[in-house]
């Protein structure tokens, strides 16, 4: 065979191992781009919450309770104002519970996508929320009380205020989130509710003191998750002794490089 043709031969077997990966290469270039969405998403939550802050010396309360004692309003309508929904917030009504007859009617007017990950199959579609809290004593939300910075370790920095679920049984109006007492502290357990998210990266989290979302990888042990949902956790447990940063996958927390 000579050269030219044995050329030849090769262009065409690159072109085609060109073609089949191209599929490949433009879906690894969308879910990036879903990936940096849901994140910017999880720090634009952030920044509304930091806002309530300033505005009322303490976040929000996990829930606000209704005249039975039980949750009847979510920390995520608090914070519409913050959201620019300050005309749904104006509409809604604090004397009957978050699904009463005049607040579901609200549900479907707010961009409720802003709660939901991209890269969820039924995005855009339910009125779920992939964006939680952690709630329970000696977290950033225990249930009906409120916190403030002043009372988190080092301003926050190593307190998780929100994040990632990628179950959709919550409905974003709905004052439920992940309580500390029943979830798994097993990132993406599929037996039991958890810190959990669609991507190959790793669930995010949002920490108290900073809008960047950081994505958990493994190993991270149970001990130190929980530590990490703390307003004062163990100080031998340091967010930035768990920070890797990685080309490929963006800064991301594991206990081991």
């Amino acid at each position: 065979m000579n050269s030219r043709r044995w050329s030849v031969i090769c262009a065409f077997a690159l072109v085609a191992v060109g073609v089949g990966l191209l599929p490949l290469a433009v879906s690894h270039v969308q879910e990036m781009a879903r990936d940096s969405t849901c994140r910017g998403k999880q720090s634009q939550m952030r920044f509304a919450l930091h806002l309530y802050h300033e505005a009322h010396g303490h976040f929000p309360s996990a829930y606000v309770a209704g005249p039975d004692g039980t949750p009847w309003h979510s920390w995520r309508v608090e914070i519409l104002p913050y959201m620019e929904h300050q005309h749904i917030y104006e509409r809604y009504r604090f004397d009957e519970p978050w699904n009463g007859p005049n607040n579901r009617l609200l549900a479907g007017q707010v961009r409720f996508q802003i709660f939901q990950c991209p890269s969820n199959a039924q995005f855009n579609v339910g009125q779920h929320t992939n964006i939680v809290v952690i709630v329970g004593e000696e977290t950033a939300f225990p249930g009906s009380k409120t916190t403030k910075l002043s009372d988190f370790r080092e301003g926050g920095g190593n307190t998780i205020l929100l994040a990632e679920y990628r179950n959709l049984d919550i409905h974003w109006m709905e004052p439920r989130d992940l309580h500390i007492g029943e979830m798994s502290l097993r990132f993406n357990d599929p037996t039991k509710p958890s810190i959990s998210g669609p991507h190959s990266r790793g669930p995010a989290v949002v920490f108290g003191d900073s809008i960047h979302a950081y994505r958990l990888r493994q190993p991270l042990s149970e001990s130190v998750l929980y530590e990490l949902t703390r307003t004062n956790g163990d100080e031998r447990v340091q967010r930035k002794s768990l920070v890797r940063p990685n080309t490929n996958y963006g800064t991301y927390l594991s206990e081991q490089e």
